[in-house]
């Protein structure tokens, strides 16, 4: 193989290369989930405060990646994917050292500077360097790097909550990325073809304040409420800006974010299953640790423990699932999987206090298989009709709906969580006259809170499954 330089360079390095430092990236997207008492009860801080850590985070991996499809056109892959790891690298050593809730805030945002970059950079390449009839196999083992590393996030992080300190949620990462640093200048080659373009700086603004403002109008929706003039007023912003930003892109010839791409059915399709698929998971993953937490009493390790089962599982279908991909279609494959989905999801919603724990396993494990069989290989079946320079602006355009999505949902799921349950909480004056009955009734405020929540998880998976309705069958599916 050669790069674009006409040099021998090793494929399989590359790729071992590329798939740790994203692991080592994407491992830290939902690893604060179990973390959240720990660190709501070591800063005094609010759930809503405390979940800005992912939703700040999802934040700015949103705003990163349509930046990343500039980036990866205009610059070698080397610079990009060093650059990409310097950030994620500082921010860690300031959230490991940091000695302030705002400081940990700042380090993470910082992390997601890094992991929006190098999470569309992994799906070009594998799109890039392998043909089309395999890419099915390859976006499957890419699976494994972005869908199974989030899901063992919550039990790795539980494990050293019971063993460390918070701190050492971000030092454990330090070593990897330093090794994954080295790595790259050996091994990390320029093989996706480069076509300078300058950078349309008003276009940044735009889409920056317009992912921005709507995100953060959602994230605020749990603290204010959805009356709330912050939250209004900022996805009224967020609206009007992302809708400028569209019409200011689509007539461009070299387009900062190509939105054009939306007109073509198979791959707007596409996008919209693997973004709710990725919506309902981290929504699940987000709200079921805290159930167990608060609810049922589990220390942070073993409440990752119960999900980890359905992270495992996650790996292996995701191994074979790019390989169904390439015999059965995309349309097949979406449907079993969103129904799995949903059917994984919905019983989540009838969850007490005494549920057994191997149906809050089993059920997981259903959830994960559904959305192994639709992640990577639909984000493949997003491809078919895309070509040439496409094919990074795809990655970048199916990215951001995934993450903008994700970012929406987990808000949404959240919002709904506390609302329900504060408006269902009993009067104060009754913890002094009737403790008993007072916690009795916060329980059930709990549980009302928590049920609303999987049941808008579920709507969900319900809407996943009708949009995979309309994927074309095997048979109209055109390799490119």
């Amino acid at each position: 193989m050669t790069d674009n330089n006409n040099h021998a360079y090793n494929r399989v390095g590359l790729m071992v290369t590329l798939m740790f430092g994203t692991f080592c990236t994407a491992l830290t997207t939902n690893m604060l989930v179990t973390a959240y008492p720990t660190l709501m009860n070591r800063f005094a801080i609010s759930s809503a405060t405390v979940q800005w850590l992912t939703t700040g985070f999802l934040l700015v991996m949103g705003i990163m990646i349509p930046i990343s499809a500039w980036l990866i056109n205009n610059y070698s892959l080397r610079t990009i994917y060093l650059t990409a790891l310097s950030f994620f690298l500082v921010g860690l050593v300031i959230s490991y050292t940091a000695s302030s809730f705002g400081l940990i805030l700042l380090g993470r945002l910082i992390q997601a500077i890094g992991v929006g970059i190098t999470f569309p950079t992994i799906q070009t390449v594998l799109l890039v360097t392998f043909p089309a009839d395999k890419r099915g196999a390859m976006m499957g083992l890419g699976g494994i790097v972005i869908g199974l590393a989030p899901a063992l996030g919550p039990t790795v992080s539980g494990w050293i909550l019971d063993n460390a300190s918070w701190r050492d949620l971000f030092g454990v990462m330090i070593p990897p990325v330093i090794l994954v640093l080295a790595l790259s200048l050996f091994f990390v080659r320029p093989v996706i073809p480069i076509k300078k373009s300058s950078i349309d700086k008003f276009a940044i603004l735009l889409s920056t304040v317009g992912f921005g403002s709507l995100l953060y109008g959602f994230s605020e929706v749990g603290e204010n409420g959805w009356g709330s003039v912050t939250v209004i007023g900022g996805t009224l912003i967020g609206l009007i800006f992302i809708g400028w930003f569209a019409y200011h892109e689509w007539p461009q010839a070299h387009p900062f974010l190509n939105v054009r791409l939306l007109k073509i059915p198979s791959f707007t399709i596409a996008s919209f299953i693997t973004a709710l698929s990725n919506t309902a998971m981290i929504g699940i993953q987000v709200v079921l640790p805290m159930y167990l937490q608060q609810v049922r009493g589990l220390s942070p390790f073993h409440s990752g423990l119960m999900i980890l089962p359905g992270a495992l599982i996650y790996g292996i279908v995701s191994l074979i699932s790019g390989t169904l991909y390439d015999r059965m279609g995309g349309r097949r494959l979406a449907l079993i999987g969103t129904f799995l989905l949903t059917l994984g999801t919905l019983p989540f919603a009838f969850l007490t206090r005494s549920t057994p724990y191997s149906y809050v396993i089993s059920e997981y494990t259903i959830l994960m298989i559904g959305v192994a069989l639709v992640t990577m290989p639909i984000t493949a079946a997003s491809s078919i009709d895309l070509q040439g320079i496409q094919l990074s602006h795809g990655t970048a355009v199916n990215s951001t709906m995934r993450q903008v999505m994700t970012s929406m949902g987990t808000a949404i799921l959240g919002s709904v969580l506390a609302n329900v349950t504060a408006n269902h909480l009993p009067v104060q004056a009754l913890r002094h006259t009737a403790p008993l009955l007072y916690q009795s009734e916060s329980y059930q405020a709990a549980m009302t809170g928590f049920h609303a929540a999987f049941l808008v998880a579920t709507a969900f998976g319900i809407l996943d499954f009708i949009f995979a309705c309309f994927l074309k069958p095997r048979q109209q599916e055109v390799i490119a």
